[in-house]
């Protein structure tokens, strides 16, 4: 039971630096399992380690909501949080709703704060979105004019509650491992929140290419076999990638491929060859995060998770 605590207390330091306190069922499903201590645990097992952790005074609960001790309150935060997810999330279900009918798109995923229901009000909505291999610049094009031209996407001042377009990757690339840093906590958690909103099928592919993850998070979802998530369903849509399927889409591609390179090596912020994987252009991964905070919130974490743990033993 010592090392289940330690997993857990490991688990809420992640959490802390983010402000969010966690459900005893999200200590669980979020259990930080780097030593393999207690990725065999059943949710009743972490509650029960929960209860002797406030004994011991390491962690206190608020409402229902979980954090370390000597932290200010997250919880009138966390609900407020919450409550701005609700919107932020219809608005994405929505907006997948549309884009599982561009041609190419096989997965759209809602990710990062909103898929913790941790967005504030001012956040965007960040979508990850995979599409057919050999059409990334081509799909990635359809996705933006019709995002744009809806008046939803992010771009310049214009932020809260647009869509964040930053990250696609190709069905023939869907492992991320070889974009995590040596130290990558957020990664995996990144990886673990995720929620899909259209293309089951293909998620459940992701989920197996990315198997690595549950060396730290053993409780990541599973979903299984399960009809899709608003399939692409349009006879345009399909239409359209039988036109551009073959030779024409393939040039297409190319063109498009040409151009939108070109703007980004010209983009003051691109961090192209800068050794990080901050931002990504290739073939079959296009990623724009051009304020990478992963190594930071790796330093962070691993600061509080040292010092929290130290408490414990000394408790």
């Amino acid at each position: 039971m010592a090392t289940l605590e330690q997993a857990i207390v490991s688990t809420l330091s992640w959490f802390d630096i983010l402000g969010q306190p966690l459900t005893a069922f999200e200590c669980w499903y979020y259990l930080w399992d780097e030593d393999g201590s207690g990725g065999e645990a059943t949710p009743q097992d972490v509650w029960r380690a929960l209860d002797q952790l406030k004994a011991r005074g390491a962690v206190v609960v608020e409402r229902g909501f979980w954090q370390l001790t000597a932290t200010r309150s997250y919880v009138p935060e966390r609900l407020a949080r919450a409550r701005w997810s609700i919107k932020k999330f219809r608005r994405a279900q929505a907006a997948a709703r549309l884009l599982a009918r561009v041609p190419f798109v096989r997965l759209v995923a809602s990710v990062n704060t909103l898929a913790m229901e941790g967005a504030r009000q001012e956040s965007d909505i960040d979508l990850f979105i995979v599409v057919r291999a050999g059409r990334l610049y081509l799909t990635r094009l359809f996705v933006t004019a019709v995002v744009h031209l809806l008046g939803r996407r992010r771009h310049g001042q214009r932020v809260t509650d647009r869509l964040c377009l930053s990250f696609y990757v190709s069905d023939d690339q869907l492992n991320l491992k070889p974009l995590a840093y040596v130290d990558d906590p957020y990664l995996s958690f990144w990886l673990v929140s995720m929620l899909p909103l259209t293309g089951l099928a293909t998620f459940n592919r992701f989920l197996a290419a990315n198997s690595w993850v549950e060396h730290s998070l053993p409780h990541r979802l599973a979903v299984g076999a399960a009809p899709d998530l608003a399939p692409t369903t349009s006879w345009c849509a399909r239409a359209a990638e039988w036109l551009l399927g073959g030779a024409v889409g393939t040039w297409l591609e190319a063109v498009a491929r040409w151009g939108q390179v070109r703007r980004i090596k010209k983009h003051s912020a691109s961090r192209l060859g800068d050794g990080t994987t901050a931002v990504v252009v290739t073939d079959s991964v296009l990623k724009f995060h051009e304020t990478d905070q992963r190594p930071v919130l790796a330093g962070r974490f691993r600061a509080r998770q040292h010092q929290a743990l130290a408490s414990l033993n000394s408790a």
